[in-house]
């Protein structure tokens, strides 16, 4: 069987698993993402230059990815792990002198990241 009549094959039974994930935007207060976390990448922004972390998560609904916001990275993004399952519920934004704001989160962890093998045991030299 090809290429593409595998890809017929998983489209008509629904099998294949889409990797494209969808972007999330936390607006309104009790916005939330539950799932395991897949990875975390620090981005540079386009206004002003900063970075910040795009994080992958896999839900019950498919792969999404988002952005908490620098002070948030700092914070419990230090200690959110790769493999971890955590709630993420957004709390609103908070002001801050100058004008600015930062957003405010509750962070759950569900499941603590375990050590993750990748490949089989055997590969493994020692």
């Amino acid at each position: 069987m090809g290429y593409k009549e595998q890809f017929d094959q998983v489209t008509k039974d629904k099998s294949g698993r889409n990797l494209s994930p969808k972007y999330t935007e936390f607006k309104k207060d009790g916005d939330q993402v539950i799932g395991r976390m897949l990875a975390k990448n620090s981005v540079t922004g386009t206004i002003g230059g900063g970075s910040y972390n795009q994080y992958l998560f896999d839900t019950d609904k498919g792969l999404t990815k988002f952005a908490l916001g620098s002070a948030t990275d700092n914070e419990a993004g230090q200690l959110m792990k790769v493999g971890g399952v955590y709630s993420i519920t957004f709390k609103g934004k908070e002001q801050l002198q100058g004008g600015r704001s930062i957003n405010r989160f509750d962070i759950i962890e569900i499941e603590a990241a375990g050590n993750v093998v990748v490949g089989n045991p055997g590969d493994i030299p020692f």
